[in-house]
């Protein structure tokens, strides 16, 4: 498989099969380096082995769990990105890994099978001539374990963010990418397809499922979005009542998960601050001043407000009613909060 050698590089597994013809060549999936959401110019950004603490905490507990095998089923997979990095941590063929989105465009990326690593970003460390730190160069291991480099024809390549790609290329001049998809061996224990969470009671699995990851993507269930205006909330948030659909939600969970199993969420604020409802009593929320920024797209600043917040998650309350959740895996807040970063469960463990 993958060599190291004394210095710890990994020389990577190459597809030296000859160029496949134009016309059958499968077009690239370019993780754009900094792909925006036009609505609230938060980033859309995806990459390999995004918070590798969480990711290793939950695939340990997963093998110890199960170690006849299961299934894990990855919600909100985008591009693939996670569900590659899982597939990654547990290659053994044992543990079959299915990654479900709702969005047509992802799953077009997903399924096309070819990813991009690249210099200057989060998982640069993963290209072949870089000289990562222990750590890295362990998760480097893994990787080329599960994926090998491939050469793709230039004219085929699918660019997601074209005006940033370019931007950012013609400004370093060192830019390197690379091209890699998994290996067949591993191809029949992962698959990504078309599911939305709200559906995990009527999944069917053929293995008990010993996880469910949905990670930065709770505000799909729940209407989450920490960018509204107060005055944008007494007309959105009045059709939400968020205990309520967190608290049904988290039922559905526990009854579809194997005793043992684990639910791993992001390391994302919106994942565990949670705007209060308009019916919320004052005496179950806080006040939390958020901060402005300015959208160049729209040339827009916006202010900065008071945000109305529960006092405590009602996430973490679902979860750990009847002591049916343990948190075993932590993390801290991918954005800041007050000037500082905030320590967060990640991953729960069923316990009964």
């Amino acid at each position: 498989m993958t060599n190291i050698n004394k210095n710890m590089q990994i020389t990577p597994r190459i597809n030296r099969t000859a160029p496949t013809p134009a016309a059958q060549q499968k077009p690239i999936s370019f993780n754009g380096l900094m792909r925006i959401d036009p609505k609230t110019y938060s980033p859309l950004d995806s990459w390999f082995f995004r918070d590798y603490d969480t990711l290793k905490t939950a695939s340990d507990e997963i093998k110890s769990s199960f170690p006849q095998g299961a299934e894990i089923l990855d919600y909100a997979c985008s591009n693939g990105e996670e569900t590659i990095s899982l597939k990654a941590l547990l290659p053994d063929e044992k543990y079959k890994i299915i990654g479900f989105d709702t969005s047509e465009s992802a799953l077009k990326l997903a399924n096309r099978g070819v990813y991009t690593v690249f210099s200057h970003w989060y998982d640069s460390f993963l290209l072949p001539n870089s000289y990562p730190k222990k750590k890295e160069a362990h998760i480097k291991d893994s990787f080329y374990y599960i994926m090998e480099e491939t050469f793709p024809e230039a004219q085929d390549r699918l660019i997601n963010n074209k005006k940033c790609y370019f931007e950012i290329k013609k400004a370093l001049p060192d830019f390197i990418e690379k091209f890699f998809c998994i290996i067949p061996e591993q191809k029949n224990s992962i698959d990504i397809r078309r599911g939305n969470i709200n559906n995990l009671d009527k999944y069917r699995s053929s293995s008990p499922v010993g996880a469910v990851f949905f990670r930065n993507a709770l505000y799909q269930i729940v209407g989450n979005d920490l960018n509204e205006t107060i005055e944008q909330r007494k007309i959105s948030s009045s059709s939400y009542d968020k205990k309520a659909i967190i608290n049904d939600f988290v039922d559905r969970l526990y009854s579809r998960l194997e005793r043992g199993g684990v639910f791993v969420i992001g390391d994302h604020i919106k994942d565990h601050l949670f705007l209060a409802d308009k019916q919320t009593p004052d005496e179950e929320i806080i006040l939390f001043k958020d901060t402005p920024f300015f959208n160049p797209e729209e040339k827009l600043h916006r202010q900065a407000s008071f945000l109305r917040l529960f006092k405590e998650s009602p996430l973490k309350t679902a979860l750990e009613k009847d002591k049916r959740f343990k948190p075993i895996g932590f993390s801290k807040t991918s954005l800041q909060t007050g000037g500082k970063k905030v320590k967060v469960a990640t991953v729960w463990k069923i316990l009964k």
